[in-house]
């Protein structure tokens, strides 16, 4: 979404008059009123259906055409929206397209953006939708309307949606603000909470007084169904300040198995931050804590996510008491180091020269994955947990890296994640300004693998190394999203770059590049014994054993994107392509 903000405000010049709430495009909005972006066409027009629920003579209509699977319309409003009493709002739509087709309606103005989506449920007819803006501050101005969010429309009739009625409705309560400490005896009351994706939040008799909380009150919080980032949210009458007590604790209870994650994130107007902690117990009390040592002054919510990375059913293992929410003084923790290479993670590197972002987690641990490839005792682990596909980890060099005789650098790594998952290696420098970057696929699933990403001709700027493994892959936090890193070191040669269309292995080569119809794949030395095209996702497409030095390969129904090619010579080598289908 962050791409899509700022698309969309490079048209806020472009603004007809400001509008307020209601709107029914009777007299109140024109044609010039809209900004159409990214392959949505905005208009006022007469209305197509006046039967049902909608007679009214005029309608919006948003036809989606090529572009951007975000297309969409856009109007300002005169006034910012305030939810503190009506926190809802509903819309008539119209539209021939497939029921259960999403319909986004996202918020923008001078505070953070907000986004709610909804389902259609029938097709052919007038319905009644409607997007709960509950605890939204007064911030925002700008009503964004994007229809069919995450396909690119075709200019068809089931790309073509007509809406009316636009209005600012009752919902359900606005929640209060709370202060820390908060033991939920008084003063705090389930719609103080708001629940997203599947989770919901009530404050309760305690039914486990017992060990080490024997209060009479608590909240629950069960999980059933929606999103594998499912939680809900307090928000704070007052900022955090972690400047004398760096963490939050609190007292958990569930039958969860031990190592369920819980995810506390701390959100403001302009940004967010979060940790993890993993149980440690099953079936009683336990205080788990959170080290927000260094973070701002301008966090005022706080979300908690139980077992994230999973979909909750509703069962006792989805089910998830806490009580006495606090700061507490807190260890503070070292600044990052510089390092230099090779890094092995034997002694020269701790978790805490690591400075993640975006949802990435990388610590130091013990190699759960010996074998013969890696016997090293200790690796690096990224985890992928939350926030954004572009999730990342620095590494600070005490030298510049000089790439004139050895131009790539190489790295181990193990993960389960599909073959063809993206590894985005980017190099970064102290001095602003300076950064580039190379990515490889991995070639291998549930073993370690050697993959290098070449950097020859860049100049001797760059001192900071940052780690994307998964790139744009989900942040589930699952093994998936888990990727084991070791002895990253400069090479003279490259074994695999990723981007290229030739591979070293073999002199293995694809062409046409970008294909369209036919794709063929051959070899200058060897015969081919294996080749395999997968999907940017990893899932694989098909397999052919050509055992011959050229194979052709019939692409015609596949999307156009980007897609990896794995191959094995009769020889044993093996080695990977990018593909481009147009």
């Amino acid at each position: 979404m962050k791409k899509i903000a700022l698309i969309i405000s490079l048209f806020s010049f472009t603004y007809g008059f400001s509008q307020s709430l209601p709107i029914n495009f009777e007299s109140d909005l024109t044609t010039s009123d809209f900004v159409s972006f990214d392959g949505g066409t905005a208009a006022v027009v007469a209305n197509p259906l006046s039967a049902g629920i909608n007679t009214s003579d005029s309608v919006g209509r948003i036809i989606r055409d090529g572009g951007q699977p975000y297309g969409g319309g856009k109007v300002l409003l005169e006034d910012n929206l305030d939810f503190s009493v009506l926190t809802k709002i509903s819309m008539k739509v119209y539209s021939t397209a497939p029921v259960g087709t999403i319909v986004k309606f996202k918020l923008e103005g001078t505070g953070t953006a907000v986004d709610v989506n909804a389902l259609t449920t029938v097709s052919g007819e007038w319905e009644t939708l409607e997007w709960i803006f509950v605890g939204v501050p007064n911030d925002l101005n700008e009503i964004v309307f994007m229809f069919d969010f995450g396909n690119i429309g075709d200019g068809s009739a089931t790309s073509t949606f007509y809406f009316d009625d636009i209005a600012q409705v009752a919902g359900p309560p606005a929640p209060v603000p709370a202060s820390l400490p908060v033991d939920f005896e008084s003063g705090i009351v389930s719609s103080d909470f708001l629940s997203f994706a599947g989770s919901e939040a009530t404050v309760i008799a305690n039914p486990k007084m017992q060990g080490t909380n024997t209060s009479a009150t608590v909240c629950q919080i069960i999980r059933n169904g929606g999103e594998f980032w499912a939680g809900s949210k307090l928000f704070l009458s007052d900022t955090l300040d972690f400047s004398t007590q760096s963490v939050i604790s609190m007292k958990v209870y569930t039958t969860a198995p031990v190592g369920t994650r819980i995810k506390l994130e701390l959100e403001s107007s302009t940004s967010r931050t979060n940790k993890d902690y993993l149980t440690t117990v099953s079936g009683e009390w336990e205080t788990v804590s959170w080290n927000f040592y260094g973070q701002p002054k301008d966090y005022h919510q706080l979300s908690f996510m139980f077992d994230f990375g999973t979909i909750g059913d509703s069962s006792a293992t989805s089910t998830f008491l806490f009580d006495d929410i606090q700061q507490v003084v807190g260890p503070a923790i070292p600044d990052p180091l510089p390092t230099s290479l090779p890094i092995d993670f034997e002694e020269s590197v701790v978790t805490t020269d690591f400075t993640n972002f975006n949802g990435a987690i990388t610590s130091i641990i013990p190699n759960p994955q010996i074998d013969s490839d890696n016997p090293s005792a200790t690796v690096a682990q990224f985890i992928r947990s939350g926030g954004a596909p572009w999730a990342q980890s620095k590494l600070v060099l005490d030298e510049f890296m000089n790439y004139e005789t050895m131009s790539s650098i190489s790295m181990k790594v193990y993960t389960d994640a599909p073959v063809g998952t993206l590894l985005k290696f980017k190099i970064e420098s102290t001095e602003a300004g300076f950064a580039n970057e190379r990515n490889v696929n991995t070639t291998v699933a549930g073993g370690w693998a050697t993959y290098t990403w070449d950097f020859a001709g860049d100049p001797p700027v760059y001192n900071v190394l940052t780690f994307m493994l998964g790139y744009a892959t989900p942040n589930d936090a699952s093994a998936n999203a888990t990727f084991l890193f070791d002895d990253i070191k400069q090479v003279k040669s490259t074994l695999s770059t990723g981007n290229n269309t030739l591979s070293t292995v073999d002199r293995v080569y694809s062409y046409p590049n970008p294909a369209k119809n036919l794709l063929t794949i051959a070899s200058e030395t060897k015969i081919l014994e294996k080749i395999a095209l997968f999907d940017n996702l990893g899932n694989q497409l098909t397999e052919v054993y050509p055992d011959s030095q050229k194979a052709t390969l019939d692409i015609a129904n596949y999307a156009s994107g980007i897609y990896f090619a794995t191959f094995t010579t009769l020889s044993g080598s093996t080695g990977n392509l990018k593909i481009i289908i147009q």
